[in-house]
């Protein structure tokens, strides 16, 4: 190649280097420009954005778990006493007609001394000591100023003793239960339309009838 032909070609390489570095000069700028007037909210905006469409996460409240409510206890219930007791005469005493059903068990309506005595009703006669037949306690219940006499049904057949002759009780202390609910010895001593199953009379400490009634009234 001839000089001249290498002159026009260094004219022509120089002048696309100097277009080449204007370009990208301007391009710089632009970029710095851009820069300078965006703000940076748009940039922070773009970076934490969701995606569109993309579902948000909302807090859910805490659930209360329901206290179980106290169970109520309930109240023990007062069973009353079936005993009744009502007042009549007979024999030239004032008595006292305690009726009573079968499994109950009669209690002592007072404190003192136990004193036991059996009788039997044999050929229209009150005895004792008879084998096979049967046998009718009085059970007694003597306190320095008083003594009620208590007549229930036979013994192993209408009635249990739980006192023993000569014992000493107190208050509300079990004398007897109650197997059935037949008559008291009164009905087979003296008077069959008695259906009460125990028969009490009492005195004073004098030795006199009083009303055996209030002795047994709860």
């Amino acid at each position: 190649m001839s000089g001249e032909d290498q002159h026009p070609l260094a004219q022509t390489l120089g002048s696309a280097a100097v277009g080449l570095g204007l370009g990208l000069a301007v391009l710089g700028l632009g970029f710095v420009v851009s820069r300078m007037t965006l703000p940076e909210s748009t940039v922070a905006a773009a970076s934490t954005s969701s995606p569109i469409g993309a579902p948000t996460a909302t807090p859910r409240p805490p659930v209360a778990t329901p206290s179980p409510s106290p169970t109520a206890t309930p109240k023990p219930t007062d069973t009353p006493d079936p005993m009744t007791v009502s007042g009549f005469t007979g024999q030239g005493l004032r008595l006292a007609a305690i009726n009573i059903p079968a499994g109950y068990t009669f209690r002592a309506p007072f404190a003192g001394k136990v004193t036991i005595a059996l009788y039997q009703f044999i050929d229209g006669e009150i005895r004792t000591g008879v084998t096979d037949q049967p046998t009718y306690p009085y059970v007694f219940i003597r306190s320095a100023d008083r003594e009620v006499k208590l007549r229930p049904g036979a013994v192993g057949r209408d009635i249990q003793l739980i006192v023993k002759d000569g014992d000493t009780v107190e208050v509300g202390a079990p004398l007897f239960k109650t197997l059935t609910a037949g008559a008291s010895s009164w009905a087979t001593f003296y008077d069959s339309s008695v259906t009460a199953q125990v028969v009490a009379s009492a005195v004073n400490g004098s030795g006199e009838g009083i009303d055996p009634v209030p002795v047994f009234k709860r």
